[in-house]
C-alpha cells in the first residue's frame, strides 16, 4: 500500500512534535504494507513558520534515522496545498509542492463555502500540466449540501482522495454515509489515511480504510486505490 496524505514530519503543522513519534507513525505504517508514505504537511505552516528547504532538510534526516532503525517504509515530499487564489503563483515559485515532483498535486477545499475562484483556479492548474488531487472532499460541508458541485470538479479531470477513517465511522456517521455514496458511484480515486500522531483518532490506519472499502465496493477495486493508482502517482 502507498499512503498519499500524512502529517507525519514533526513540528511543521498540527503533526507529531518530535522525530520520535515520526518513526513510531512510519512503525505503525510498515506493520500494516505501507512501503511507501508522501509527506504532505500544510503549505501555509511551511512557508510562515519554515522553509521548503527546511522542510527537504528534515524528510532527509528522518529517512536516515528511519533507515537505522531498520523501519522498511520510504518517505517521498509533497504537500497539502491550500486552494487559493496564490497557488498557481506558488506552485511556479516551488513554495507550493506536488507529489515526489510530478505531475500531480494535493489541494484542499476552503472549509466553508464555495468562493469563486475556485473552479478558475482549479482550472489554472489543469493548463499547467498538473493534475490536482482534491483532498478529503467527503468531509466537506459543501460537497455534503451539493454533490454536483463535485461530480462537476471531477468531470473536470480532476481526482479525489478519501480519508480512510471516513469509511468506518471514525469521523463521525455523516461522513461515512457520503463516503459510502462516493463510493458507490465512482467518484474516488486513492485513499489514504491523513495521519497526524501515532495514537488516538488520527493515528495511522489505511489498512482499516482499505478494508472497509473492500466491503463496500470489492477486493479488486479498494486494492487499487490503496496500491495501484497511488503508486502511479507517486512515480509518474
Amino acid at each position: 500500500m502507498y499512503d498519499l496524505h500524512n502529517h507525519l514530519l514533526p513540528g511543521i503543522d498540527d503533526g507529531p512534535n518530535e522525530q520520535e513519534e515520526t518513526l513510531q507513525i512510519m512503525e505503525i505504517c510498515a506493520s500494516q504494507g505501507i512501503k511507501e508514505i508522501l509527506a504532505t504537511p500544510h503549505r501555509k505552516d511551511v512557508n510562515e513558520n519554515h522553509s521548503v528547504e527546511f522542510v527537504r532538510e528534515l524528510l532527509s534526516d528522518v529517512k536516515l534515522k528511519a533507515s537505522r532503525s531498520g523501519i522498511m517504509v520510504d518517505i517521498l515530499m509533497g504537500m497539502e496545498n491550500h486552494l487559493d487564489l496564490d497557488l498557481p503563483k506558488d506552485i511556479v515559485k516551488g513554495k507550493a509542492l506536488r507529489i515526489n515532483s510530478g505531475k500531480y498535486i494535493l489541494v484542499e477545499m476552503p472549509w466553508l463555502g464555495w468562493p469563486p475562484y475556485i473552479e478558475s483556479t482549479l482550472d489554472e492548474i489543469l493548463q499547467m500540466g498538473l493534475t490536482p488531487i482534491m483532498a478529503h472532499p467527503e468531509r466537506m460541508d459543501v460537497f455534503h449540501r451539493d454533490p454536483r458541485l463535485l461530480e462537476r470538479i471531477v468531470k473536470r479531470g480532476i481526482l479525489t482522495q478519501i480519508t480512510a477513517g471516513s469509511m468506518y465511522g471514525k469521523l463521525g456517521t455523516r461522513i461515512k454515509i457520503s463516503t459510502k455514496g462516493l463510493l458507490v458511484n465512482n467518484m474516488c480515486h486513492i485513499i489514504a489515511s491523513d495521519t497526524h500522531m501515532s495514537s488516538g483518532s488520527r493515528a495511522p490506519d489505511l489498512h482499516y480504510g482499505w478494508e472497509a472499502a473492500a466491503n463496500i465496493i470489492g477486493d479488486v477495486k479498494a486494492s487499487r486505490m490503496v496500491s495501484d493508482t497511488p503508486y502511479r502517482i507517486l512515480h509518474g
